[in-house]
């Protein structure tokens, strides 16, 4: 299948508010963050039979973690945060009780 382009105008009210938004949300680029509002949007940020979910995370130290990450040479911050979660469940699993309460 072949990719689609979509051109897409906007005022130069709506173009600022977008600036200021991707760098908000850590996208270097505009076109970047519109893709990924649209492809979220419509998905509602699932995949389809899979039991991925796509979680938006505001931090107030995103340039301190993209540092981090580029110094470990871990990849990306969203790879980070995946295994930094994964690592914290592992260290303090869910006891007997919470288990039970979750499957309810």
């Amino acid at each position: 299948m072949r990719a689609k382009k979509i051109t897409i105008t906007v005022d130069e009210w709506m173009y600022r508010n977008l600036d200021k938004a991707a760098s908000e949300r850590g996208f270097r680029r505009i076109p970047a963050l519109v893709r990924y509002l649209a492809a979220n949007g419509i998905s509602g940020g699932t995949e389809a039979g899979t039991d991925r979910r796509c979680l938006a995370v505001q931090v107030d130290n995103f340039r301190e973690l993209l540092g981090y990450v580029e110094a470990k040479k871990l990849g990306s911050v969203e790879v980070f945060a995946t295994y930094a979660m994964a690592q914290y469940m592992a260290r303090y699993p869910l006891s007997g009780g919470q288990k039970r309460r979750e499957g309810e």
